[in-house]
């Protein structure tokens, strides 16, 4: 970032100096020696006539009331001792020059008159300052933050450049490709950012395999002693067992139940967080899905309302994680819930709603961020216990699944249960 701040400060400043300096030489160049015709010819009759004047001072020249009321030109006579000059242009001027000055949207010629010490003054037309001075102001200023933008744009280039890399190197990155790197180059002004994002990116796909390398070996160490286990209740329970022996038996069986079902959901968070199975929506008729889905394995446990205007929504979706997700949710909702369920799906504030509310005990507003996460189960046993078997992941895969589809995810008290309402919020297809 200090190269990128300093490359930048420097390329604005040698734009500015540079630029001004380079107008101003040209400027000289071109436009110092030359003169405006129309100027010259107003010198020369100045001249002229302040040789008159001075001339002939009691000739009624310059008293007579019909020239001064009727020329343009403004004429003055000033004393001379009354016009204070800079030493070097009172020379100049005292040797017969004219002196051109600029004030405010006015230009006016000044003649000395020796006989007289005083000074004519004539005001030039408006105009002539107009054509002489705005329209060269109006171009050198537009050449001059032209040229400022130019070299500000061809410093941005690269810049512009390198960031769409990064950019498609990260989108790439996030799509699941985990070997997408940055080929940095060290006259890049984002040089240090892009090291530090293959750093970043190395870090993760290391962390990614190491998690991987994890999930399979929960996989092979811990299923196999499982099923072991299994088999060798499943034979115990063959034998003639007393009752005192049968009741050990059956607290085995609860407590093996419980690691194979903590074990499975491990696994199944874990492939979510490496993305094994590979995500792929497409466009799904939400309402029939739903619809199919509660017909399918909650009829009658579940109550269906869908508004007519969602009837025939479109939406992206993956099939595979919806359902996941729906699963999740109504378990969730049945396991903690008092026995009444209800799906509802309705558009408001012009997004598609889809809502699932049980008569259960809630969860606090205080915990709700909270479950949301792995392995929060909240407190008195409350809904917050997900619906994995009671391992805190339920609502943590839902969350993740939510995420992947871009969906909106709020929870809330149910105002017609009284329960938790789970709501998520769709962006509608185009």
């Amino acid at each position: 970032m200090q190269r990128l701040t300093l490359s930048l400060l420097l390329v604005v400043v040698t734009a500015v100096l540079g630029l001004g300096w380079g107008i101003d030489r040209w400027y000289n160049a071109q436009f110092a020696e030359q003169e405006d015709p129309t100027v010259s010819a107003y010198k020369l009759l100045g001249r002229e006539l302040a040789q008159l004047v001075d001339a002939n001072e009691q000739a009624g020249i310059w008293s007579s009331d019909n020239w001064q009321s009727v020329s343009k030109l403004q004429p003055q006579l000033t004393a001379y001792i009354d016009f204070p000059l800079p030493e070097d242009v009172k020379h100049s001027f005292e040797a017969g020059e004219s002196l051109l000055l600029e004030s405010g949207d006015q230009l006016s010629l000044h003649f000395y008159l020796a006989r007289q010490q005083r000074v004519l003054s004539l005001t030039l037309p408006e105009e002539l300052h107009r054509e002489t001075n705005n329209s060269l102001r109006w171009l050198l200023t537009l050449l001059f933050y032209g040229g400022v933008i130019i070299m500000v744009l061809i410093w941005l280039y690269p810049l512009l450049r390198r960031l769409a890399l990064l950019r498609n190197t990260t989108q790439a990155f996030g799509a699941g490709d985990l070997q997408a790197r940055i080929a940095t180059d060290k006259h890049s002004y984002i040089h240090t950012i892009e090291q530090d994002f293959n750093r970043m990116a190395q870090r993760i796909e290391q962390l990614i395999a190491d998690n991987k390398l994890l999930s399979r070996g929960l996989s092979h160490d811990l299923r196999t002693p499982l099923a072991r286990l299994r088999f060798g209740l499943d034979v115990l329970e063959e034998a003639n067992l007393n009752a005192e022996q049968q009741r050990n038996l059956a607290h085995l069986n609860r407590d093996l139940i419980a690691m194979e079902s903590l074990v499975e959901a491990l696994l199944n968070y874990a492939r979510l967080e490496q993305a094994v199975i590979a995500f792929s929506p497409q466009p799904i008729q939400l309402a029939m899905f739903v619809t199919q889905l509660r017909d399918d394995f909650y009829r009658g446990q579940v109550e269906l309302f869908i508004a007519p205007s969602v009837q025939h929504q479109i939406v992206q979706a993956d099939p595979e994680y919806l359902s996941m997700l729906l699963h999740n949710l109504l378990q969730n909702a049945l396991r903690y819930g008092g026995g009444a369920v209800q799906i509802g799906m309705q558009l408001a504030d012009g997004h598609l709603h889809l809502q699932i509310e049980d008569d259960g005990p809630g969860i606090p507003p205080a915990e709700r961020a909270s479950v949301l996460q792995p392995f929060y189960r909240g407190d008195g046993g409350n809904q917050a216990i997900s619906v994995s078997r009671g391992h805190g992941l339920g609502l943590a895969i839902v969350e993740r699944i939510a995420q992947w589809h871009q969906l909106g995810l709020q929870l809330d008290e149910s105002e017609r249960l009284g329960g938790l309402r789970v709501t998520l919020i769709w962006p509608l297809s185009n």
